[in-house]
C-alpha cells in the first residue's frame, strides 16, 4: 500500500491515534496519521539526522559541546537519542515518551539501541518534569520535541513547564524546543513564555522551507553575543558529526540579527 510518497510497512493505532511507518527506498519514517514526518531514519546510516529540523535542534551543541547528561522530551523514532549516543560516548540520556507503542516502534523499526546510557521513561512530560523537580541543575541539554497528530503536546508548553525545565539545567545548560509556526499567535505566546523564563536569553531558528521553529534558551550567559565567537566550534562539530553547523550558525546569526 502506498501512502505519503512511500510504502506502508507498518500501521496500527493506540489510544492517542494512528501509527504508521513508511519507506521510500532510502528512508524509513514515522507518521501519526498525517503526512508530516514525526521521525525519519536513513536506511544506510541509522545515526544520521535526516530531517532538517532535527539538525537545527542540535545547534544547542554550539553552546554546550560536551554534554554529559541530556533530557529528551519526545522519543519518536529515537533520532536525537541515537545521534547523541553515537557521537558523544560520555553522554547519558533520559527520554520521556508518553506512548509505549512509540517506544516499541523505535526499538523494532528505528534501531534504538539497548544501551546502559539510555533510560526511557513512559510518562507525561509535564508531570515528569514536575515530579523530578528537585532543583538538581543536572542536565546539560534538554531537547523538547513532543507532538501529537494534532500538533504540539499541551503539557510541554507554558510558563510552569519551562520553569521546571530550567530548574533541571546545569549552570551552562541549554533548552531546545521544536515549535510549529503555522499558528502564529500561539507560537508567539510560547516564545514569550520561554523568553520570560530564561530572562531573554533565547534565540530563534526558523527551519528553511518548513513550518518548524526552533527556540534555544541558555541558563546563563548572553547567547546573542556568543554567536560572534562560535565559528571554530561550529567547524569542529561539523567535522565530528557531519551536521552542517557552519550553515546553521549563519542562520542563527541572520535570524537574531537585532542582537548580533
Amino acid at each position: 500500500m502506498q501512502r505519503y510518497g512511500g510504502t506502508v510497512i507498518y500501521e496500527s493505532s493506540d489510544e492517542m491515534g494512528p501509527l504508521e511507518i513508511i519507506e521510500d527506498g532510502f528512508t524509513r519514517s514515522l507518521h501519526f496519521g498525517s503526512e508530516p514526518k514525526q521521525s525519519s531514519m536513513d536506511l544506510n546510516d541509522p545515526y544520521r539526522l535526516t530531517l532538517l529540523y532535527s539538525r537545527a535542534m542540535v545547534t544547542s551543541l554550539l553552546f554546550q559541546a560536551t554534554p554529559r547528561r541530556a533530557l529528551l522530551i519526545g522519543l519518536g523514532g529515537g533520532s536525537l537519542a541515537k545521534f547523541l549516543l553515537h557521537h558523544f560516548p560520555a553522554c547519558h540520556i533520559d527520554v520521556v515518551e508518553y506512548r509505549e507503542s512509540v517506544h516499541r516502534l523505535a526499538r523494532n523499526y528505528f534501531c534504538l539501541p539497548d544501551d546502559p546510557r539510555l533510560r526511557v521513561h513512559i510518562a507525561d512530560a509535564g508531570e515528569f518534569v514536575r515530579r523530578v523537580d528537585t532543583d538538581c541543575h543536572d542536565y546539560d541539554l534538554i531537547m523538547v520535541d513532543a507532538f501529537t497528530g494534532g500538533g504540539i503536546a499541551h503539557s510541554t508548553v507554558g510558563l510552569s513547564f519551562f520553569d521546571h525545565c530550567r530548574r533541571q539545567l546545569c549552570a551552562d545548560g541549554v533548552l531546545t524546543t521544536n515549535l510549529w509556526s503555522s499558528d502564529t499567535v500561539r507560537l508567539e505566546e510560547i516564545l514569550q513564555d520561554i523568553g520570560n523564563t530564561f530572562d531573554g536569553r533565547m534565540l530563534r531558528l526558523p527551519v528553511a522551507g518548513k513550518a518548524n521553529m526552533i527556540a534555544l534558551a541558555t541558563q546563563h550567559g548572553t547567547p546573542h553575543r556568543q554567536l560572534r565567537r562560535l565559528t571554530e566550534r561550529a567547524r569542529e562539530l561539523q567535522e565530528h558529526t557531519s551536521v552542517e553547523f557552519t550553515v546553521l550558525l549563519n542562520q542563527l546569526r541572520k535570524h537574531n540579527r537585532r542582537w548580533f
